[in-house]
């Protein structure tokens, strides 16, 4: 089985930057059997992301890729867990930050 594509984020993934994003997103899954977000660079996040990253790995899932994040700081973290969600895959619903 091939090895997951892996695309490195740049330091600000927030509303302003979520477009080219999405266009970096689509263009590392295509053809690739899964897709590994380095979120090591990542400074400032926001909910923006988040969105971005569960709609990509839902889309991805569907046509049988995966798509994790590897590296994640502190702030990928807490955006995803102030979400709702997990901040790795399946980015499932987070049951203790919905209390």
């Amino acid at each position: 089985m091939a090895e997951p594509a892996t695309l490195t984020l740049p330091p600000e993934c927030t509303l302003r930057t979520a477009q080219a994003l999405q266009a970096d997103l689509l263009a590392a899954l295509d053809g690739a059997p899964g897709l590994l977000l380095d979120c090591a660079a990542v400074e400032k996040v926001d909910v923006t992301f988040v969105q971005l990253v569960v709609a990509a790995a839902k889309s991805a899932g569907a046509r049988g890729a995966t798509l994790d994040l590897t590296n994640p700081p502190d702030a990928v973290a807490a955006a995803f867990r102030r979400a709702g969600f997990t901040p790795h895959a399946p980015f499932a619903a987070d049951s203790a930050s919905a209390l």
